[in-house]
């Protein structure tokens, strides 16, 4: 799963790009579970799940996410016309890997799960299983979501702080 671990990474990121919209900034933590969800319709890539065991080599190897990364910090580079925004946006994508790479094999959710390819298909497969278990699961889950959204929210009451400051002074 790790998803809500995304989450957590994606708010606590508001906190070095704080004008950075934090949706943008969340969906660039998602990016790879994004692009899963593309290829999966498309029939390139499939749901781990009883019985079948895929590794999601073109959303989740090592090697494409890195792919994703640099692309999405080009993207966000056009976009926002900022070196420091696209370097995040670039991070965030791959902190993506980062988070399933400690969280995979997921052995306790996805029983057939073998980790993160580092290619393509066929290539070997990396991580550290720490949601193996369920107990491993709930605390990177909920720990991770629970510090990501108290960075975020201690960032946006510090702006908020700043903001109302600048007011006064004006």
């Amino acid at each position: 799963m790790a998803g809500l671990a995304h989450l957590g990474v994606g708010l606590a990121a508001k906190s070095i790009a704080p004008n950075v919209n934090a949706g943008v900034l969340v969906t660039a933590a998602y990016a790879l579970d994004i692009a899963w969800g593309g290829f999966f319709l498309a029939g390139i890539e499939q749901y781990t799940g009883t019985g079948v065991t895929s590794t999601s080599p073109y959303s989740h190897g090592l090697f494409m996410a890195v792919v994703w990364s640099v692309l999405a910090a080009a993207a966000a580079r056009l976009i926002s016309r900022n070196g420091r925004t696209s370097l995040i946006i670039g991070l965030l994508v791959f902190s993506h890997w980062a988070v399933d790479f400690i969280a995979k094999p997921m052995l306790h959710a996805f029983p057939t799960d073998t980790g993160l390819p580092l290619l393509f298909r066929g290539s070997p497969t990396v991580g550290l299983g720490v949601w193996s278990t369920a107990l491993g699961e709930y605390i990177g889950e909920y720990a991770t979501t629970l510090v990501g959204f108290a960075i975020y929210l201690r960032t946006v009451m510090k702006l908020r702080k700043e903001k109302k400051s600048l007011i006064r002074a004006a």
